[in-house]
């Protein structure tokens, strides 16, 4: 264990734990621990690791330039700009994001002036279009934003995530034609070799994967000695 005192931290160097080691080398010798300090808006209560004030306040102060003590911390509601009569979210230092792009590139946010509306957000690569996915469904692409929009599609109609060796395939060969009727599911699932045994072991994954009602008329099952698919005695 570390030689300082009253620490139960395990040696990471010259008989001292990471932390005290640390302070050898800046300081010449260990130094004694201090109290935590609260976060200086009152009522918070929680610790202090910069400027005085806890991580929240001292993020919200550096993206808006007020600490804000009145409003609690929490992630309870968006924030509306702050420009009269724009109803956008908040995206930095009180601002949505087009206000402050007008912001940086003209130096004023002229509110009077309307912000273009555009249909739709993403971009096109390689022909395919890629959406942002709302918070709600990232568990259908698991947790990846953007995403193709034909891949996000065939997972709403499937109420699932799309499997690694599965694709969308669109049927009238247009990239960006991603109604639900233009998309088929396509397996890129195959055996490693090409042996009677593996096609066969193939086909019956496959079948029980996709299609159990089939797989169970024919009386597949997985074999209790191997654990493989197999027909049931």
């Amino acid at each position: 264990m570390c030689e300082a005192p009253d620490c139960d931290r395990t040696i990471y160097a010259r008989g001292h734990c990471a932390r005290h080691y640390k302070q050898l080398l800046r300081h010449g010798e260990v130094q004694p621990d201090r109290a935590a300090a609260t976060c200086a808006v009152l009522e918070c209560g929680r610790r202090a690791v910069t400027r005085g004030w806890c991580h929240g306040h001292y993020l919200r102060w550096s993206r808006t330039g007020d600490v804000q003590a009145d409003v609690p911390l929490g992630r309870s509601g968006r924030r509306a700009c702050t420009v009269a009569g724009c109803v956008r979210d908040v995206a930095s230092r009180g601002l949505c994001e087009a206000h402050r792009q007008r912001l940086r590139s003209a130096g004023a946010v002229d509110g009077a002036a309307p912000l273009r509306a555009v249909a739709g957000r993403g971009f096109v690569r390689h022909g395919y279009r890629n959406v942002p996915v709302p918070q709600n469904e990232r568990w259908l692409t698991q947790g990846r934003t953007p995403e193709a929009e034909h891949r996000l599609v065939m997972a709403r109609t499937l109420g699932r995530p799309l499997r690694r060796d599965e694709s969308v395939h669109h049927r009238n060969g247009q990239r960006d034609d991603n109604r639900p009727e233009n998309l088929e599911l396509w397996s890129r699932f195959q055996p490693t070799g090409q042996r009677v045994e593996d096609k066969v072991q193939w086909a019956l994954e496959i079948l029980q994967r996709y299609d159990p009602t089939v797989s169970a008329a024919l009386g597949l099952d997985l074999d209790p000695e191997t654990g493989l698919p197999g027909y049931v005695a």
